[in-house]
């Protein structure tokens, strides 16, 4: 997610329509990748642990910032495999072939960054930088702390509670960074042309919700003046008391999320991780709003008969091993 202030800055790196086919240009371009960047597909995903990319420093640095290299406990070790363990079959699958590393980071500004290393060939490899400091917190705070940031709270009796679970927050974060990584290797929801994308018949994801000309235009009849003015959208915080009213109108939406209505892999990357978070590891997804630590507003998008409307294309995730 890509705001500075709260979430998961992603670089996000997607594909052409018609450039995935099984044939040898295909499976010669794929090998001469992994050979070229050392990726093994047979290396398990939770051991692709290693130092973060000198490139992903540097724009940290060039921004004023120093983050540093965190050192992998064994306790956090094993949060990792875990994550990992937990996602979607597509996402193991695609994740073998294409995610050539991870890397955490204390002092991160943001939460994670998904970039491409080899942004400009047509076969892309990806590296994902997490803040370390997750590894620490449960679901239900990092989603807490993430929605409260897009509100200034001074002077109000009103706070967001979001009701995630307690597993660890690492889970929900990789799920949204990885989903990222397929689309990206999938063209689901976003697409580059000139990109090779893994063979397959994946869905559109963005159709009907997102204009083609743009990542983050909606059709016209599911723009919404308010959530207009969102932090995903502005980098501007509003009032908390008007949080009820921004909650209202995302529920005539078929998002999962705040953040999912900014952009159209946003959009797929939060459906995507909201509806396995629920669906599959059966957690808990309810944004809450209080008043003096009173509950006063709830809603639960996947009970949302919009937002349900889109659940037959998660199927894609789980039968595609």
């Amino acid at each position: 997610m890509k705001n500075v202030v709260v979430t998961i800055a992603v670089l996000l790196v997607t594909a052409g329509a018609g450039m995935a086919q099984t044939d040898t240009s295909y499976l010669t371009v794929k090998s001469a990748a992994h050979q070229k960047y050392g990726l093994d597909p047979s290396r398990a995903l939770a051991d692709r642990v290693t130092q973060t990319p000198e490139d992903v420093l540097k724009k940290f640095r060039e921004a004023g910032m120093s983050p540093t290299e965190h050192i992998i406990t064994d306790e956090e070790r094993k949060k990792i495999d875990s994550a990992f363990s937990l996602l979607p079959p597509l996402h193991k699958r695609v994740l073998k072939e294409r995610l050539k590393s991870i890397s955490f980071l204390d002092n991160m500004p943001n939460t994670a960054l998904t970039s491409s290393f080899n942004y400009e060939e047509k076969y892309n490899l990806y590296h994902i930088t997490f803040r370390a400091g997750i590894l620490k917190e449960t679901v239900s705070q990092w989603l807490t702390w993430k929605e409260n940031t897009g509100f200034d709270t001074a002077h109000s009796p009103l706070r967001i509670h979001v009701e995630g679970g307690q597993m660890n927050a690492l889970v929900y974060v990789l799920l949204h960074e990885t989903t990222h990584v397929v689309d990206g290797s999938l063209g689901i929801a976003s697409k580059r042309e000139g990109k090779l994308l893994d063979p397959s018949s994946a869905p559109d994801f963005a159709a009907g919700i997102w204009e083609q000309k743009g990542l983050n235009v909606l059709l016209p009849q599911l723009r919404d003046t308010l959530l207009q003015q969102i932090i995903y959208r502005t980098g501007k915080r509003l009032p908390i008391d008007s949080a009820i009213a921004v909650y209202q109108a995302l529920q005539k939406k078929p998002f999962v999320s705040l953040y999912g209505s900014c952009a159209r892999s946003e959009d797929l990357a939060e459906y995507v991780t909201v509806y396995h978070m629920t669906h599959m590891l059966k957690q808990p997804f309810k944004i809450v709003v209080t008043k003096d630590n009173k509950k006063i507003f709830e809603y639960a998008p996947m009970q949302s008969v919009i937002v349900q409307e889109r659940l037959g294309q998660m199927k894609y995730f789980y039968e595609r091993s």
